[in-house]
């Protein structure tokens, strides 16, 4: 009978006991009984190892409304892109390239025909209402002052030294309330890209925005910026090859630095002089450190600077600072003097542009 009974690799050795018990007449009923444990075991169904389950997707910071009254409101946008008026030509802007936009300070035509009519009143004659005409307006704050500094040119002298008494009251107190605050300060609006960062004059003049209480839909006049991706980050890896050098050419990253902005590069790879038998990381080498280059610069270190006529500064395994200024960003190595031309290797860049803190 057991010809026709095969089975597991797991349950051979009770078979084998079995078969050894079964010899002997004392030992048969237990021989049976084992015989039977092993009938049930392979006729039970076998499990399954359950799937591994996926790890979930790490899903992406919600993009920033940011609100010239302070209001915040993460939202997802209900908009493929934005329509940018520069000197050159009208662009079109796909979202997924934008990293942040800052609004110029826009006239609210809501204000402005309200500005008007009290700068109306003001004339009026009676002392009570020309006094109430101007607390409304100093209570309108800051942002009736694009619609006063408007129409100051145009009113007649005596109302314009008052409006401009009144344009002094708001930004004092806004200067007050918004201690602290780095508040865009341009007369264009700046857009900027994982490419680039340019001025101009945004033509969309109202964002429809999905939030998880409803749909929204504000106005140009009313943000102060848009933030589209986490801490207004732009990143990039860059390969830097030893034909980069500060005395020649430098390697454009095209990435563009925005005052105050916080750049950090990390950097690592190697670069060697075969005929000197030296090899450096992006510190540079020591070997020859009485050797005084001309920026001062270890030899085959990385080096950085912004803008074209930017002063360049070490870069090194690891740079973070604020920039204290704006402009495109160069790397390049520094040369190996005695022989600018025998280096190989590369150093690789990962560079990137935040916010803050």
């Amino acid at each position: 009978m057991l010809r026709y009974f095969l089975p597991s690799r797991a349950l051979l050795p009770l078979v084998c006991w079995s078969l050894l018990l079964a010899g002997t007449p004392a030992r048969a009923q237990d021989a049976g009984k084992i015989s039977e444990i092993l009938r049930k075991a392979e006729a039970a169904p076998k499990k399954t190892p359950a799937p591994a389950s996926k790890p979930a997707k790490k899903k992406e910071p919600l993009p920033v409304f940011l609100l010239r009254d302070r209001g915040r409101i993460p939202a997802q946008p209900a908009f493929d892109a934005i329509s940018v008026r520069t000197q050159y030509g009208i662009l079109r802007i796909p979202r997924e390239q934008l990293v942040t936009v800052r609004f110029a300070t826009r006239v609210d035509p809501v204000l402005l025909e309200k500005a008007t009519d009290l700068l109306a009143r003001m004339e009026s004659g009676n002392e009570a209402e020309e006094e109430a005409a101007t607390t409304a307006l100093v209570n309108l704050g800051a942002r009736v002052l694009p619609a006063l500094r408007q129409l100051a040119a145009d009113t007649a002298s005596g109302v314009r030294a008052r409006t401009l008494e009144i344009i002094a009251k708001i930004e004092k107190t806004g200067k007050r309330r918004s201690s602290g605050r780095d508040a865009y300060k341009g007369t264009r609006d700046e857009i900027r890209t994982d490419l680039m960062t340019f001025r101009g004059e945004v033509l969309t003049e109202a964002f429809p925005l999905e939030t998880r209480y409803g749909k929204l839909q504000l106005r140009a006049v009313d943000l102060e910026s848009i933030r589209f991706k986490p801490d207004g980050k732009t990143s990039r890896v860059l390969d830097v090859a030893p034909r980069y050098q500060p005395a020649g050419t430098w390697l454009d990253t095209r990435l563009d630095v925005g005052k105050n902005k916080v750049l950090t590069i990390k950097s690592s790879g190697e670069t060697s002089v075969g005929n000197w038998s030296l090899t450096s990381d992006p510190e540079g080498t020591s070997r020859y450190n009485s050797f005084k280059s001309s920026q001062g610069f270890p030899m085959l270190s990385l080096v950085g600077k912004i803008g074209k006529s930017g002063k360049p500064f070490k870069v090194g395994k690891k740079y973070r600072k604020r920039s204290k200024t704006a402009g495109r960003l160069y790397l390049a190595i520094q040369p190996f003097d005695y022989e600018p031309a025998g280096v190989d290797g590369h150093y690789k860049s990962m560079v990137s542009i935040t916010d803050g803190p």
